[in-house]
């Protein structure tokens, strides 16, 4: 049995792409499936070694500028002609895996196999049809056409029984679900885990932000509000890891220099991290600080949530963000009235003073059981039984 994963944003280390493959690898490894890996044409050296990424494809989601709808069109004539050219010398494979899929991916692939046996697919959709703006905007409406089109045809050449979507909250499930008519069920992408929980340690407290430094993440309005923090509780540290090369936002060095002045009790970093590293850094968190934009997250999910969520860590999220509901509805995450600096260092204040309490909760809410094992563990159930109908037909 072999499968393929193909995610065209895949580049370099750090980040949901490198995070998703590295971890699918890992799983497939794991079940004993043979595995092939199509990534950016732009991936860097490492990523290729470390992931066995074959560089492939010119154009991802974040290079869009969704300004006609000649755009998809040529978009997708570019990624199906990479991808022919890429499997051309390939054999078949039985399962197909997207961690990132999109309307262009997903229109070019059913044109691939239009006239080709369709393998089995899984796949998990992380943005509305505009990975930036929220589903309602009126700007979007020709996008959700496109959108509607494309997994149409995705579902009519592949089978609506060989394919396995998701997303990663109710919200943009929900959002799929009237787009298309595809089965979308909800369940966190592969990305890095460990199966430690973390407890609360004496001492100062400590409260982390990290990942990409993207303009929604909110890191704008941390010097601010770590200032006013710092000022009025004297125990608090705080661990601000964020990558703004290569993000929307890259202007955001002036932001670093200015946490980075804050004094000794705040620690900046903006190196990519590698798995170890990344997850030493999280473990360290007493509460994860996720600002981010409500208006951009109302349906979006988060990685740092997810991971947050599995190691029993309490969170800080703004208002809005349909990722972090769950953790409001039970106990262990504190809201951020409004996307400015007082809400953000009034809500760290209000989650110190109750900060065992959402530990507490945080641990019994984690979740150490990772859903895409079962996702994996049913698609090549599903694959090895087919084969079995097949070959019971033959005789």
């Amino acid at each position: 049995m072999k499968a393929l994963i193909v995610d065209p944003a895949l580049h370099s280390m750090g980040g949901h792409h490198y995070n998703a493959t590295h971890a699918l690898r890992a799983k497939l490894s794991a079940l004993g499936v043979e595995h092939d890996c199509l990534g950016s044409a732009y991936a860097d050296a490492q990523t290729v070694r470390d992931l066995g990424c074959t560089p492939c494809f010119t154009q991802a989601v974040y290079g869009r500028t969704y300004e006609a709808p000649e755009e998809f069109e040529q978009r997708v004539q570019t990624v199906l002609k990479e991808l022919s050219l890429a499997l051309k010398e390939r054999p078949k494979f039985d399962l197909i895996i997207l961690p990132c899929c999109d309307q262009v991916l997903a229109f070019a692939l059913a044109r691939y196999f239009r006239f080709r046996p369709a393998p089995h697919l899984v796949l998990w959709v992380l943005y509305g049809p505009h990975h930036t703006k929220p589903f309602d905007d009126p700007a979007t409406l020709f996008l959700r056409r496109e959108t509607r089109e494309a997994f149409a045809a995705l579902q009519r050449i592949v089978g609506l029984q060989r394919i396995s979507a998701f997303c990663e909250t109710p919200q943009m499930a929900d959002i799929y679900r009237g787009l298309t008519s595809l089965e979308i069920g909800v369940a966190s992408g592969p990305g890095l885990i460990s199966g430690k929980r973390v407890q609360r340690r004496n001492g100062a407290p400590v409260a982390s932000c990290i990942g990409f430094a993207n303009e929604a993440k909110g890191y704008r309005l941390l010097p601010d509000a770590l200032r006013e923090v710092i000022r009025r509780n004297h125990e608090v540290r705080f661990m601000i890891h964020g990558v703004f090369q290569g993000s929307d936002a890259r202007d955001q060095a002036p932001v670093f220099e200015a946490l980075a002045e804050l004094g000794p009790r705040v620690t900046v970093s903006t190196e990519v991290l590698s798995q170890s590293d990344y997850l030493a850094w999280l473990g360290q968190a007493d509460l994860v600080l996720l600002p981010y934009d409500p208006e951009v997250y109302k349906t979006r999910g988060s990685g740092v949530f997810f991971e947050a969520r599995h190691l029993g860590i309490p969170v800080i999220a703004t208002r809005g963000c349909g990722f972090a509901q769950p953790a409001f509805e039970a106990g262990w995450g504190v809201e951020i009235p409004q996307p400015d600096a007082s809400s953000v260092a009034a809500a760290v204040l209000r989650a110190l003073q109750k900060i065992d309490e959402l530990t507490s909760r945080a641990c019994a809410a984690s979740t150490p059981h990772d859903d895409v094992d079962d996702i994996l563990g049913t698609a090549v159930t599903r694959i090895v039984s087919g084969r079995g109908r097949r070959g019971r037909a033959g005789r």
